[in-house]
């Protein structure tokens, strides 16, 4: 059976040095139910990226990077943004969940000198969201949120509901969380609020393209 070029660039980019050295620092680092949500998110993002047109390479950079710190405990997490000189905003310094996307983001570019803007920015929202997000942070927050192992019934709505429009898929994702955080009773990034009204804002509005 002949492959078709989307195929072959998928191929391609599953075999990248790159992404090679990536995957392996990431299976010994983190948990195996970790990598195995990161090697999930990172094939619906590509799936995604396809459906949309946006660059697989840095799609997939961004997607394998994006929980590249989860191994670190709390502790390390907040020393490691001190001695990098990360700055922290008083949502991050208060909820330790969200650190680990601006420490991932600083790890892609000091051990695996990657440092295309679009592939760091993916990563260091990908939890928040943000209100003027690209096609890339766009492809990312969703696949983060509603990969196949993830096993509440919104993510298999967000799924189904991004391969026909991505704008609402991102609605939903920042609804969704700012739902939950409610729930929990905790503080609520801006960022996601942000997401929450850029995206409502957006499928509002008569849609000319479905980025």
């Amino acid at each position: 059976m002949m492959m078709n070029n989307d195929d072959i660039e998928k191929t391609a980019l599953l075999t990248e040095p790159k992404a090679i050295e990536i995957e392996q620092y990431l299976k010994s680092k983190l948990t195996p139910k970790r990598y195995a949500h990161v090697l999930s998110v990172r094939a619906l993002a590509i799936d995604l990226t396809t459906r949309y047109d946006a660059d697989l390479r840095k799609v997939n950079l961004a997607a394998l990077l994006h929980d590249c710190a989860k191994w670190m405990s709390t502790s390390e997490l907040y020393d490691t943004a001190a001695n990098h000189r990360i700055q922290l905003d008083e949502i991050e310094c208060h909820n330790p969940s969200l650190v680990h996307a601006p420490i991932g983001a600083m790890l892609a570019v000091s051990r695996f000198h990657v440092d295309d803007p679009e592939i760091l920015n993916a990563i260091r929202i990908h939890t928040t969201g943000s209100s003027r997000m690209t096609l890339i942070d766009k492809i990312l927050y969703v696949a983060d949120f509603a990969e196949p192992g993830r096993t509440y019934a919104e993510a298999h709505t967000v799924r189904e509901i991004a391969y026909q429009d991505l704008k609402k898929a991102v609605f939903e994702v920042s609804r969704y969380k700012i739902e939950h955080l409610l729930t929990k009773g905790v503080l609520i990034h801006p960022y996601t609020i942000d997401a929450y009204n850029s995206a409502l804002r957006e499928i509002s509005e008569p849609i000319h393209n479905n980025l």
